[in-house]
């Protein structure tokens, strides 16, 4: 009788503390993709010296409506510019790379794939 009021009482627990309908969560169904990653290390103060230079010293026109994001193709109607000696100099990383320039920021490019290698912002957004 015991082992029956035993068994009756961990059914009756089981059945007061399950949840009565689907558990919602995260669905698993979504793949995270994390965003590309650089394909270029610059350090701080290699990126300051791209701005410098590229804002001060070139002549370089804008490309409107050119991509910004990482890892994204560029389109062939986007001029792309040559690193120039100075900046090849200064920073070796970017040798192989060639440059467009948009409203707000100097962009790298792969010169191997005319993917969008790193970004370097040159106006704070929230102005």
């Amino acid at each position: 009788m015991q082992r029956f009021l035993a068994t009756v009482s961990t059914v009756i627990a089981i059945a007061l503390f399950a949840p009565l309908s689907e558990v919602k969560g995260q669905s698993s169904t979504k793949s995270v993709i994390a965003p590309p990653s650089r394909t270029i290390n610059l350090t701080a103060e290699q990126r300051f010296m791209i701005k410098e230079i590229v804002l001060k010293d070139l002549n370089v026109p804008k490309a409107p409506g050119a991509p910004e994001p990482i890892g994204v193709p560029v389109p062939p109607s986007v001029e792309l510019h040559d690193m120039t000696p100075t900046l090849a100099e200064k920073v070796p990383q970017a040798k192989a790379h060639k440059f467009y320039l948009t409203a707000h920021a100097i962009v790298l490019v792969s010169a191997s794939d005319h993917k969008v290698a790193d970004v370097i912002k040159i106006a704070d957004p929230r102005r």
